[in-house]
């Protein structure tokens, strides 16, 4: 009986909810293949300054980018916060880690009200406002992954 009642119950959506700059943003779990430190990048040149190289997991190359500095964002001096999220294989052939300044955690979207903060990138599905009144930007990874502007590294 139990079971049914579970399975009868809505399915509640989590983000994972990470900091960069300033700024709060929720990617969804099934577009995130790995969340680890920053490890080993290897510098490319002749590049942008917010494409710092790429890095080596488990034998594949993944390009990273500093998504602060992408975003122009105001960087904080919490260098052990750092984190690299890596895009899954649900988004393709794309091998791209993202360094946010620090994951907040989980956050459940029914937990959120609608946000009015205005959505200027193509990438950003939906804007949020948690019960403490901090507000997150949806980030919808497929939609980054193929932006011109984040594809552009070369100078």
């Amino acid at each position: 009986m139990r079971l049914r009642q579970a399975a009868e119950l809505p399915q509640r959506q989590s983000r994972l909810a990470v900091q960069v700059g300033d700024r709060g943003f929720l990617l969804n779990l099934d577009d995130v293949s790995e969340v680890s430190p920053v490890g080993s990048v290897t510098p490319v040149p002749l590049t942008q300054p917010w494409f710092l190289g790429v890095t080596n997991v488990r034998g594949t190359l993944y390009a990273v980018t500093d998504f602060a500095l992408w975003l122009g964002l105001h960087l904080t001096s919490d260098i052990a916060a750092k984190r690299l999220i890596l895009l899954g294989q649900r988004l393709g052939k794309v091998r791209a880690g993202l360094i946010v300044t620090r994951v907040v955690g989980l956050r459940l979207l029914d937990e959120m009200r609608a946000g009015e903060t205005p959505l200027t990138r193509a990438w950003e599905s939906a804007a949020w406002v948690d019960r403490d009144g901090t507000s997150w930007t949806e980030v919808d990874l497929e939609r980054l992954a193929s932006d011109a502007e984040f594809l552009q590294v070369v100078r």
